[in-house]
């Protein structure tokens, strides 16, 4: 078995956790955290089974559309057709399609970890979950630093080979306790907390 195939496992594990709590704090963020999850299996599945990076990227945007859904309410899906403009006109200029999936990515990306500290700044959420969600995000954002600086040393950008050495092996030590942590982040573990959830 491949370091791939066990990554992967690993992720399907994380998908199982989040599908199959039986305490959520609410029917609509368990099953906008799954779909989300389901989202990053799949993208997984492109990136590291197969290897089609266009197709994984892509549908990591698509985890990243639920994400601001599940933290900033649909109310706040409005804005997303803008971040359309940049990868088009980079498409019109360029014509690689993967970085102009990459740059529709870092642009949702950046809206789902600010609707993330909008709604740990409002304390919506319990404690014990807005602390997972921070740590699980948080991470996810980590891991991407780390694929982006492994990404530009392998295109010839001046990085020194150590650094992008170190980057490309903190990738998943980033990535898997990230998916853990977001797995975890929408079961109710205290019955007598008041909370509110950031869902319109």
């Amino acid at each position: 078995m491949t370091n791939d195939s066990i990554k992967f496992i690993a992720i399907l594990i994380c998908f199982a956790i989040a599908a199959t709590s039986r305490r959520a704090l609410s029917r609509r963020d368990h099953a906008l955290l799954t779909a989300a999850m389901a989202a990053t299996v799949a993208a997984d599945f492109f990136l590291v089974v197969i290897y089609n990076y266009v197709v994984g990227v892509a549908v990591f945007c698509v985890a990243h559309v639920l994400y601001n859904a599940r933290f900033g309410g649909i109310a706040r899906l409005k804005i997303l057709p803008l971040t359309l403009v940049v990868p088009a006109v980079f498409m019109v200029v360029n014509g690689d399609l993967l970085v102009a999936v990459a740059l529709l990515y870092a642009q949702l990306f950046l809206l789902s970890y600010a609707a993330m500290l909008s709604t740990i700044r409002k304390n919506n959420y319990p404690a014990t979950n807005r602390i997972l969600i921070f740590i699980g995000m948080t991470a996810f954002v980590l891991c991407d630093i780390c694929v982006a600086i492994w990404n530009l040393g392998r295109l010839g950008v001046a990085i020194n080979a150590d650094i992008t050495s170190l980057a490309h092996a903190a990738i998943w030590l980033f990535y898997t306790p990230a998916q853990i942590c977001l797995a975890l982040s929408a079961r109710k573990f205290t019955t007598n907390t008041r909370y509110t959830l950031p869902i319109s």
